[in-house]
């Protein structure tokens, strides 16, 4: 046999012999880590409830904000609900919002957010006011500008939760929520 013959040869046992060496220790370390899971999985049960538990007592301690935030180019707070009657004398849910104009135009809430009111999942319609200060949301206001306004809704009843949705006009990507508990 040549000398090259044998270097090649050689040099072929030495490859199939690493790779020989490589099978053997990947199937243990796979059986290595089988015994991992299956050990983990015996434990594991233990660490679920205690971190569920955890995370229940802080939803109830800091429940997460949804009722004020940025819609576009816009920062919308849905603040209080109030009472009040309308022009027919029917009872009417006021909800005050606070709206920032962060573009670098004018603008009105009204052309610039959407909301809606909700009570048992129907859709609540605008109430007619005869006070004033309830014409704010067609208030047009500056860039870096924060107005106050009122918007009234006819209730169904005095009783139902009202549920409040806030969204950029013609978007819903981003929806603020605000949830009133009448009695």
């Amino acid at each position: 046999m040549s000398m090259k013959k044998i270097v090649l040869i050689g040099v072929g046992i030495l490859v199939v012999g690493g790779v020989l060496a490589n099978m053997g220790s990947d199937s243990k370390e796979e059986a290595k880590s089988k015994n991992e899971i299956s050990t983990s999985k015996v434990a594991k049960p233990k660490k679920e409830t205690t971190t569920s538990k955890v995370v229940t007592k802080q939803e109830v301690d800091t429940p997460v904000e949804t009722d004020n935030g940025d819609l576009g180019e816009y920062h919308v707070v849905i603040k209080e609900l109030t009472f009040a009657k309308d022009y027919n004398g029917a009872d009417v849910g006021v909800i005050d919002y606070e709206f920032t104009n962060n573009s670098d135009k004018n603008a009105m809430f009204l052309t610039s957010i959407s909301t809606k009111a909700f009570q048992n999942g129907i859709a609540l319609e605008s109430a007619i006011m005869m006070e004033s200060g309830y014409v704010d949301s067609m208030t047009e206001i500056q860039p870096g500008v924060t107005l106050n306004l009122k918007v009234p809704y006819k209730l169904a009843d005095m009783t139902a939760p009202i549920s409040v949705e806030a969204t950029k006009l013609f978007s819903d990507k981003v929806k603020l929520t605000k949830e009133f508990v009448l009695q």
